[in-house]
């Protein structure tokens, strides 16, 4: 993928930076996703939840989700994180680093997927995703204020007062059915 988002201008104006996905289009992955359990959530061994460039999340029936994020200049000095969404089937290949896997409780079945995103004046940015969990947790995965990172909210956690801003700034967008 891109290290960075093409912004895309809607017909009020409104700069758009939409998330970027392989592999499957949002409807597909939020339908995929559906009522798959999430087995593991693992980063680079180099990397904690806090601070992430790359997350790779196992579901049940060989489904992976490797979760990336862009930087874009939209003018100046003001760059926004995206998210990136790879689908991914079948056997994982194999990376050169390594890998540790962040504590999960059990039975983490998916019943919703949401965008995370944050919107200002005059601009509109997909800043992450969010699955919930049949018993009412949630996992989020949000990019920060540091270039390329990636905040993970892992089910259980508190959820953070700001990713790369305020939290209370986002706005959470049901992908289910969505185009």
């Amino acid at each position: 993928m891109k290290p960075y988002t093409t912004i895309d201008v809607l017909p009020d104006g409104t700069r758009y930076l939409p998330m970027q996905w392989d592999g499957a289009k949002p409807s597909e992955v939020a339908q995929l996703l559906q009522g798959r359990r999430l087995l593991t959530c693992r980063v680079p061994s180099t990397q904690t939840a806090s601070l992430a460039w790359q997350v790779v999340l196992s579901f049940d029936s060989n489904v992976f989700l490797e979760l990336t994020s862009s930087r874009t200049v939209v003018q100046g000095w003001d760059e926004f994180g995206t998210i990136n969404v790879e689908i991914l089937s079948g056997a994982l290949a194999e990376s050169k680093c390594e890998w540790v896997n962040l504590e999960l409780s059990e039975a983490l079945d998916v019943t919703c997927v949401e965008i995370v995103r944050w919107q200002g004046a005059g601009l509109i940015v997909d800043s992450g995703i969010r699955l919930h969990f049949s018993d009412d947790r949630i996992l989020s995965v949000v990019a920060v204020d540091v270039p390329g990172a990636l905040l993970l909210t892992l089910p259980g956690d508190v959820a953070p007062c700001s990713w790369q801003f305020p939290a209370n700034d986002y706005v959470f967008v049901s992908i289910e059915g969505a185009g």
